[in-house]
């Protein structure tokens, strides 16, 4: 495991293959974080009585074990909706565009 799931880090691990979808999933754990009680502070989690992680902050980890190259249940939806964030605009084009060219970069030492 490249993060801890309890405190994962701000910024994508060394070793992250996919930033952006790492930094999509983080932002969704940070949605859903914990209050004092253990409870998730989203309102409709809180009211449902979920502990935290509820299953929105354990699809934030699956998202980000995603990013890190696992593969996960969710892992195919997952890169699809990075990948229509980035078609649609709604990822800032410098950073899909740094992605590009990171996983270029990433093709030529492999090889």
């Amino acid at each position: 495991m490249l993060f801890d799931v309890d405190d994962p880090p701000d910024d994508p691990p060394a070793g992250c293959q996919h930033r952006l979808l790492w930094r999509l999933a983080r932002t969704l754990w940070d949605a859903h974080g914990r209050d004092a009680g253990g409870f998730c502070v989203i309102t409709v989690c809180r009211r449902d009585n979920h502990l935290s992680p509820c299953p929105a902050a354990q699809l934030a980890i699956e998202g980000m074990r995603t990013a890190c190259g696992q593969s996960v249940e969710t892992s195919p939806p997952w890169i699809a909706i990075t990948r229509a964030r980035i078609a649609a605009g709604e990822i800032d084009p410098v950073d899909a565009m740094a992605e590009s060219l990171w996983h270029h970069h990433q093709r030529r030492v492999v090889k």
